[in-house]
């Protein structure tokens, strides 16, 4: 027999107690959009600081928010070096809390509706490693490495809506799109640190692999392969130019464009989340925002 609870005069049974309880779990509330909105904006700091006052408020128990915000700001910090000197034990917490995150029905929630913001931190992460290997610091890129891998499962994302790209059959085009449909067929392999083959790719091993393909001899590394391309404008890149995206001005990550011109601006690219996937540049939040330039070989 069910079991009935009064509220205010109204007679409810257990099972819209706890669909009440559900829905007020994840309303809104000001102070964790405000946590969104700072660290969308990339002020770390300010939400780690925020969050740890939320956890420190009896008031806010009920929610993992405020726990998730800190562990996605300290892991945005612990690319520098100070911080990850003295943050080592929060650091370890957070990875650990990512990669439990959807054991919970709470923390399904939070993946189902804040997947873009998990999936960004890991591509932000590897784009970081992907910066401290070609600096030399291969132990730091090894212990990362390992702990991104084990701590952001594919299955946590919502999947991107299919992207693809057509042949102009062009005679000036003939090359470039010979090589997008050569890029196609890789499609799907996986993304594997410092991989140049079949068995994996990184971003540049990918890029390479597909010019050496066609006689093209790239630099090993994103960052020099911008160095060394012909600079050109966002409307002159088409297809066959490669793309290029990084923080704070440092090159990271790298992608063949994929778009006929005039067109919006699409991509393949070696992804440290999905493997070998196209990709929409103008519409990504993630990439639009980190875009550095465009280059042509």
């Amino acid at each position: 027999m069910e079991r009935f609870i009064r509220i205010r005069g109204f007679k409810l049974g257990f099972g819209a107690i706890l669909i009440i309880l559900s829905q007020n779990a994840f309303a809104q509330v000001p102070a964790f959009d405000r946590m969104e909105q700072l660290y969308d904006q990339g002020h770390y700091g300010m939400v780690y600081r925020r969050s740890v006052r939320c956890l420190n408020n009896p008031e806010y128990d009920y929610s993992l928010l405020p726990k998730y915000y800190k562990s996605l700001a300290v892991l945005q910090r612990l690319q520098k070096d100070n911080f990850r000197a003295s943050h080592e034990r929060e650091i370890k917490e957070s990875f650990e809390f990512i990669e439990k995150l959807a054991s919970t029905f709470k923390g399904k929630e939070i993946v189902r509706t804040h997947g873009n913001e998990i999936e960004a931190l890991q591509l932000d992460l590897n784009a970081w490693l992907e910066n401290e290997r070609s600096l030399g610091n291969q132990k730091t890129v090894e212990f990362f490495s390992v702990l991104i891998k084990k701590s952001f499962p594919k299955a946590a994302y919502k999947g991107d809506q299919e992207v693809s790209w057509n042949a102009s059959n062009s005679m000036e085009l003939k090359k470039q799109e010979s090589m997008i449909a050569f890029a196609e067929k890789l499609k799907g392999t996986t993304y594997v640190w410092g991989g140049m083959t079949q068995e994996g790719f990184d971003c540049s091993g990918f890029t390479s692999y597909v010019f050496k393909e066609f006689g093209i001899t790239l630099p090993r590394v994103s960052a020099d392969q911008y160095a060394q391309s012909i600079k050109i404008s966002s409307e002159d890149a088409h297809i066959g130019d490669l793309v290029f995206f990084g923080k704070e001005g440092k090159v990271t990550h790298v992608g063949i464009l994929v778009n006929q011109p005039g067109e919006p601006k699409k991509m393949i690219h070696a992804s440290s989340s999905k493997g070998v996937v196209f990709q929409e540049i103008d519409g990504s939040n993630y990439f639009s925002s980190r875009l550095i330039g465009f280059g042509r070989y």
